[in-house]
C-alpha cells in the first residue's frame, strides 16, 4: 500500500540515511507511503569498464545541458505545434503511461542525498546507489494508488488507515467515493456530471486531519504549507501525482467508475459472483493488468518483443533481480527495478507529451466553445494544487475529458490546424512547454538553477549521468550478448540524424564522444526515432516490457500469471462482448459515450 502525497520535483525532506535492512519497512520520508521500500539496481552489472560510461568530468555535465537545450522542438510555435511530431499512438498512451510509473516508483525525480540534478557531478558510485537509493513505491500493478492498499500490516496507524476508509463511499461500502463537477457547464457529452476525483473537502474532519499529520511528517515546510493551504480540493486518492494534471486525473477516475459499475453489474446480472468489495477490485485489476500487456505494452512497444518477453517469461528481469540480490545480500530489500528502466528507458514518454490538446468540444473542436484547444499548462492548472479550483474546490463540468478524442475511438489529423488527436512521436524532440515547466524551480532565487529545474531535458539527462547510468551502447550490447535482444549497438549515434545536421555535428564533436557514447535515455529515443517514433525500438521495448512483465509475473494472482483473459470475466460490454480494449474500459466505466 501507499499513500503519496509529494509531487515530481522539489526536495526531498532531509533524513537519515537507514542502515542495513533485509526486510521491507515505512518508506522513507520524502514521499509518504506505507508499505514496503525497494531497491533499484543495474540492469548492466557494475563494472570498472569506463568505456561503459559516460567521461567523468565536469565538461560532460556542460555538454549534457547543451544536449538539452537541443531536445527542444524549434518548428512548434506558442500557439501552433509542427504536424509532422504525430504520431500514430492515441495520446491516452501518454497519460496512461504516466498513471502506470505511478504504480511502479516513486522519488526518481526529487532532489535528495543519493540523487541530484544540482550536484550532478561528480557522479555517485555504483555501490551507494544500489545500498541506499530507495524506491518508496511497492513496484506491484495492484492499484494500490487507486485503492490504498491493505490497512493491515508494520507501520500503518491509524491516520493511515483513516485516509485509506476516506477513499470508499462513506455509505454504500462496496464502492469507491467518486466525486462530481459543478457549474459552469456544458458537460461535454450525454453522460452523468459525477466525474471528478474526489477531494478532501467532502471527507470528515477526522479524515483531513489524519492526511495533514501524514504528510507533515513527510514534507519539508515549504511543500506542508503550499499542501496544507489547499487541502480542500486536494484529491483523496492513494498517489496525489495522478492528481498533478487533468488528462492523468480523469484516468484515474476511470477506475473508480469502472470498480463501482463492476458492483452495479454484478448486482444486477446472475454471474455466480457477490456483488461487493472485493469482486469489483478483483476484476478491476484482472482487467486492468491484462490491458498493461495487449494494450498499452503492445502499443508502445514493438509486440514482437513483448511477446518474446512473454514466451520467455521475462528471463533477462528475473536475472537481473538475482544478480543484484547477490551483489547487495546486506543491503537490499527486495523487489528491485533497474534504474536504467526507471530513469531512462521509461521517461520516452516526455517525448510524447503535446503543448496543446483537442481536449472536449469546450476547449477543442469545432472551436465555438470557451477555447479553440487546451494548453498542457491549463491541463496542470485545473487540478487540485493547480490553482485553477481554489474557488469552488471542484472541477468545473466544461473541463470533463471527451475520451474517445484521446482513445482513437474519434480520431482527428490536423489538417485543420488544430491539434490532431494523436500523441507526439517517440522521438530526441520534446514539446516547448518542457523546456519551461511552469510549475518548477519556482523557489530558487538562483536564475541558473530555476532554469535547470524548468528544462525537463536537462534534468533527465542531468539525473543520469549523476546515477551512474551505462551508456546506451553498453547497455545495448549487454542485452545482445545475453541474448535478450537480436540487433548490434548503434556505434555511431550521430549518424542517425543526417537531416538534423545542427545535432549531428554535435554529438560527434562533444568532448564527451555523445555519439559513441551516448547518454542511455537519448539513445533510447534516437532509437524510437531511426524506427519512425511509433513506438519504442528494440531496445527500449525490451527494458520496458522485460520490467512489466517481469512485475505481472512475481504477482502470483496477476492476470498473466493466472491466465487471464477479459472473456473469462463476468464482466461485459451491452453487446455481450468482452472488455478488451481501452475504449471499452472507458465505456464500461461511463466516463466515455
Amino acid at each position: 500500500m501507499a499513500i503519496v502525497f509529494q509531487s515530481h520535483g522539489g526536495a526531498e525532506k532531509e533524513r537519515a540515511v537507514p542502515g542495513p535492512s533485509v526486510r521491507a519497512g515505512r518508506p522513507a520520508t520524502g514521499d509518504v507511503a506505507v508499505d514496503e521500500e525497494a531497491d533499484f539496481g543495474y540492469f548492466v552489472p557494475p563494472l570498472d569498464a569506463p568505456e561503459n560510461y559516460l567521461p567523468n568530468t565536469a565538461e560532460t555535465l556542460g555538454e549534457l545541458d547543451e544536449l538539452g537545450e537541443m531536445m527542444i522542438d524549434v518548428v512548434a510555435t506558442p500557439t501552433s505545434e509542427d504536424p509532422t511530431e504525430d504520431s500514430t499512438l492515441p495520446p491516452v498512451f501518454t497519460y496512461w503511461g504516466q498513471f502506470l510509473d505511478h504504480e511502479l516508483t516513486a522519488r526518481t525525480d526529487r532532489e535528495g542525498a543519493i540523487s541530484s540534478m544540482v550536484n550532478a557531478h561528480p557522479p555517485v558510485a555504483s555501490s551507494t546507489v544500489e545500498s541506499q537509493f530507495r524506491n518508496a513505491r511497492s513496484p506491484r500493478f495492484d492499484l494500490d494508488s487507486v485503492y490504498g492498499g491493505s490497512a493491515v500490516g508494520e507501520g500503518i496507524d491509524a491516520d493511515v488507515v483513516k485516509v485509506i476508509s476516506g477513499l470508499r463511499h462513506p455509505t454504500l461500502k462496496n464502492k469507491m467515493r467518486v466525486g462530481t463537477a459543478v457549474d459552469p457547464g456544458p458537460l461535454p457529452d450525454n453522460l452523468d456530471e459525477h466525474r471528478d476525483l474526489p477531494r478532501y473537502g467532502q471527507v470528515q474532519s477526522s479524515v483531513r486531519d489524519a492526511a495533514l499529520r501524514l504528510a507533515q511528517a513527510a514534507m519539508t515546510p515549504e511543500a506542508f504549507q503550499k499542501f496544507s493551504d489547499s487541502l480542500p480540493q486536494r484529491a483523496i486518492i492513494g498517489d496525489n501525482r495522478n492528481d498533478e494534471n487533468l488528462v492523468v486525473a480523469q484516468f484515474h477516475l476511470s477506475f473508480l467508475r469502472f470498480h463501482n459499475k463492476a458492483v452495479d453489474y454484478l448486482a444486477s446480472h446472475d454471474t455466480g459472483w457477490i456483488a461487493d468489495f472485493s469482486s469489483a477490485q478483483a476484476l478491476t485489476r484482472l482487467h486492468y493488468q491484462w490491458l498493461i500487456v495487449e494494450g498499452y505494452l503492445k502499443g508502445v512497444c514493438d509486440p514482437v518483443v513483448v511477446d518474446r518477453v512473454v514466451n520467455d517469461r521475462a528471463s533477462h528481469f528475473f536475472k537481473f533481480r538475482a544478480e543484484f540480490d547477490a551483489r547487495r545480500q546486506n543491503t537490499r530489500l527486495g523487489n528491485a527495478l533497474p534504474l536504467e528502466f526507471s530513469t531512462a528507458a521509461y521517461r520516452f514518454g516526455h517525448s510524447m507529451v503535446r503543448t496543446f490538446y483537442d481536449y472536449n468540444k469546450n476547449f477543442g473542436r469545432p472551436g465555438t466553445g470557451f477555447l479553440p484547444r487546451a494548453t498542457l499548462r491549463l491541463l496542470f492548472e485545473f487540478t487540485g494544487g493547480g490553482g485553477r479550483l481554489d474557488d469552488d474546490k471542484k472541477l468545473p463540468k466544461n473541463w470533463i475529458i471527451d475520451w474517445t478524442r484521446f482513445t482513437g475511438a474519434d480520431p482527428h489529423d490536423a489538417s485543420d490546424g488544430e491539434p490532431a488527436r494523436l500523441a507526439r512521436r517517440i522521438d530526441t524532440e520534446l514539446a516547448p512547454p518542457l523546456h519551461t515547466l511552469f510549475k518548477e524551480g519556482e523557489d530558487q532565487a538562483d536564475q541558473q538553477l530555476k532554469e535547470l529545474f524548468k528544462n525537463l531535458a536537462r534534468r533527465n539527462l542531468r539525473r543520469g549521468y549523476n546515477l551512474r547510468l551505462p551508456t546506451g551502447q553498453a547497455l545495448h550490447k549487454h542485452l545482445n550478448q545475453t541474448g535478450a535482444v537480436q540487433s548490434s549497438p548503434i556505434q555511431d549515434v550521430s549518424a542517425l540524424f543526417a537531416a538534423k545536421p545542427d545535432l549531428k555535428n554535435f554529438l560527434a564533436g562533444t568532448t564527451s564522444r555523445f555519439h559513441e557514447r551516448t547518454p542511455l535515455w537519448f539513445y533510447i529515443l534516437a532509437e524510437a526515432e531511426a524506427a519512425g517514433g511509433n513506438r519504442l525500438g528494440e531496445v527500449g521495448s525490451c527494458l520496458v516490457a522485460s520490467t512489466f512483465v517481469g512485475v505481472l509475473l512475481a504477482d502470483p494472482d496477476s492476470a498473466l500469471s493466472r491466465g487471464f483473459t477479459p472473456s473469462q470475466s463476468p464482466l461485459k460490454m451491452p453487446d455481450n462482448t468482452p472488455i478488451d480494449s481501452i475504449a471499452k474500459w472507458m465505456r464500461f466505466a461511463a466516463v466515455m459515450q
